[in-house]
C-alpha cells in the first residue's frame, strides 16, 4: 500500500509540472481569500498498515490564506490541529493483535502549497466559479505521541522505547518535522465573495516515528535505564505472548523499519475573498 502511494507521489508530481509548464494561466488582478476548514484526520503506518476505510478518524480544523495568482493558479498559506490514532487491537493481522501496542499524536501543521485549476477559476465570475483541482507543497508540522498503559496516557518521546540513543540503535526522534503535502480537490464559488472547497489532501513524512514505532524491540532493563523509568519498558512492550525463541522480545522487530509513517486530511473549506474593485467597493 505505501509503495501505491510512493507511486501516487510521483505521478502528482509529474501532473503538476506538466501542468506549469502546459498552462501559462490568463493574467488577473491577484485577490486572496481568508477561510477556515474542518474535517476528519488519520494515519497509515506500522499501526494501521493499509486500511483506509477502516482507519480509525478523528477531528482536525485549521485556517488557510490563498492568494489567487492566475485563473490556473494560486499559492495557499495553510495551518492545521490534527488527531491520529491507531490499536493494534483493531487489525486482522493476528501478529499484530499480538503486539498490542497503541498511540495517540496531536499534530500541529503549517503548510504552503501550490494549487493548479483543472478549469479558468475566478471567484465571483460567472462561469469560472467551478473547478477541480490539484496542489502539492511542503509542511513543518511538530508532533508528540502518547501511548495508553492501563487506561492512561503518557507521552513517548522521552520513553525511547526502542532504545534510541543507545549504541546500535536509532537516534532519538523529534517533535518537529517536515512533510510533503499533495491531493485533489474541488472549490466552488457560492456567491460572488464566498467559497467552498472539498479536498483529500495526504501527507508523505520522513519519519518512522509518529506513532512511536520502528525498528526492534530493545532490552526493556536498557529501556528502563536509559529512560530513567521502569514505565518506558512498560510501554515498550505490550504483547500478549513473546514471539522470541528464548521466550522473550528482544532483538525481534516490533515495526518495519524500511517505511515512512503517512497522515491523511479530508475536509471542507469555507473561503472569504479579500479585497476592493477597481472603484473602491467592495466586491
Amino acid at each position: 500500500m505505501r509503495g501505491t502511494l510512493q507511486t501516487s507521489l510521483t505521478v502528482l508530481l509529474l501532473c503538476l509540472s506538466q501542468a506549469l509548464c502546459g498552462q501559462k494561466g490568463k493574467p488577473i488582478d491577484p485577490y486572496g481569500e481568508i477561510g477556515i476548514t474542518a474535517g476528519l484526520s488519520y494515519y497509515i503506518g506500522d499501526i494501521n498498515p493499509d486500511r483506509h476505510l477502516g482507519a480509525t478518524k478523528k477531528m482536525a480544523f485549521g485556517a488557510m490564506y490563498r492568494i489567487n495568482l492566475t485563473k490556473r493558479h494560486a499559492i495557499r498559506l495553510q495551518g492545521l490541529r490534527l488527531n491520529l490514532e491507531a490499536y493494534d487491537a483493531d487489525n486482522d493481522d493476528p501478529d499484530l493483535v499480538n503486539r498490542n501496542l497503541n498511540f495517540r499524536n496531536k499534530i500541529t501543521e503549517l503548510s504552503v502549497a501550490l494549487e493548479i485549476n483543472y478549469h479558468e477559476y475566478r471567484l465571483g465570475r460567472l462561469g469560472q466559479g467551478f473547478t477541480p483541482y490539484l496542489f502539492g507543497g511542503l509542511a513543518y508540522y511538530n508532533m508528540n505521541p502518547e501511548g495508553e498503559l492501563n487506561g492512561n496516557y503518557f507521552e513517548l518521546i522521552d520513553m525511547r522505547t526502542e532504545g534510541q540513543g543507545l549504541d546500535g540503535a536509532p537516534k532519538p526522534y523529534s517533535r518537529g518535522q517536515f512533510a510533503i503535502p499533495f491531493g485533489i480537490g474541488v472549490k466552488a464559488g457560492l456567491t460572488k465573495r464566498v467559497a467552498l472547497n472539498l479536498e483529500w489532501g495526504i501527507r508523505r513524512t520522513y519519519t518512522d516515528y509518529i506513532d512511536d514505532v520502528s525498528g526492534k524491540y530493545a532490552d526493556p532493563s536498557l529501556i528502563r535505564d536509559n529512560a530513567g523509568l521502569q514505565l518506558a519498558a512498560d510501554l515498550a512492550d505490550q504483547s500478549i505472548e513473546p514471539i522470541g525463541p528464548d521466550g522473550n522480545n528482544i532483538g525481534m522487530l516490533r515495526g518495519n523499519p524500511e517505511n515512512r509513517d503517512w497522515y491523511i486530511y479530508t475536509g471542507v473549506v469555507l473561503s472569504v475573498r479579500l479585497g476592493k474593485d477597481s472603484n473602491g467597493c467592495w466586491k
